[in-house]
């Protein structure tokens, strides 16, 4: 898919609700000045284009999400489940911090 490249002409022309949200975003400490609007729209965007993007198009270390995942489901199966479960009490908080003061 090919990448869509878009300047913004500056300024942005807010509505008189808009301006008394990001006044009131001001006042409130929840930004610092209106500028900062830009930043979280960019990163709510940023995290729902996150979303809606498949597994595979993120990359990590060359290797895809899915195959890392791959891996981890094989790491994990690969381990032996032939052991006895732990008794109650050793998932107690006592038993965990048992000598460390806690």
């Amino acid at each position: 898919m090919e990448e869509y490249s878009w300047r913004c002409p500056l300024p942005i022309q807010l509505s008189p609700e808009q301006e008394r949200v990001v006044g009131r975003a001001i006042n409130y400490g929840l930004i610092r000045m209106p500028e900062d609007v830009v930043e979280i729209d960019i990163e709510t965007i940023r995290q729902r284009l996150e979303e809606r993007l498949p597994p595979t198009s993120v990359k990590n270390d060359d290797k895809s999400v899915a195959d890392w995942s791959r891996q981890l489901h094989a790491w994990i199966h690969s381990h032996s489940t032939e052991a006895p479960p732990l008794p109650d009490d050793a998932l107690g908080r006592e038993s965990i911090y048992q000598g460390r003061g806690l």
